[in-house]
């Protein structure tokens, strides 16, 4: 990773075009921590045990915290939502220098990153379980967006869903 940061060397010349607030976030040069509340929402069943397994939130609201912790060659970040905690590490693809890829427990996804007015979004690419890929087919659908508004806050909404479980994991919030 370059000392400009993941995400900064990810976006090249669009990332000055960022918000504030999204730049401050993940722009790799130190640690940071942000706190505010969050809105959990998932299925029951099947989701339901997916979430506990990986220690995700339970649907509700929930003071949240993230913290972000840039390294050389990658970055940590762990999530709390009320009691839950989960954590997971995002590195620089190895074989394409446009893609990172975020490792939750056993389980990898590899994304792009695409720059909006307000933020940017995730853009899922593929997955894999250890070294083993997996089929595009039996992906979870997932739409992940960071973004700013005037009010000067980080936003973010994540949804992760399957067509067999339904909404295996969803939280929306603002932190400062």
């Amino acid at each position: 990773m370059s000392a400009a940061g993941l995400f900064p060397s990810l976006l090249g010349e669009r990332w000055e075009a960022l918000p504030e607030p999204v730049r401050r976030a993940h722009a790799g040069s130190g640690a940071v921590a942000l706190e505010g509340r969050a809105r959990a929402f998932g299925s029951p069943g099947l989701a339901a045990l997916a979430r506990g397994l990986l220690g995700l939130p339970s649907p509700g609201p929930h003071e949240t915290f993230v913290a972000i912790t840039p390294e050389p060659d990658r970055e940590r970040w762990r999530r709390r939502f009320g009691s839950r905690e989960f954590a997971s590490t995002l590195v620089r693809a190895e074989d394409d220098s446009t893609t990172f890829e975020e490792t939750i427990g056993l389980l990898t996804f590899r994304c792009a990153l695409a720059p909006r007015r307000d933020g940017f979004t995730f853009v899922f690419r593929s997955w894999r379980l250890g070294p083993v890929p997996l089929p595009r087919a039996w992906a979870p659908r997932i739409r992940s967006r960071t973004y700013a508004r005037d009010d000067g806050l980080y936003r973010f909404r994540v949804l992760v869903a399957h067509p067999w479980v339904g909404v295996i994991f969803g939280y929306a919030g603002r932190l400062s």
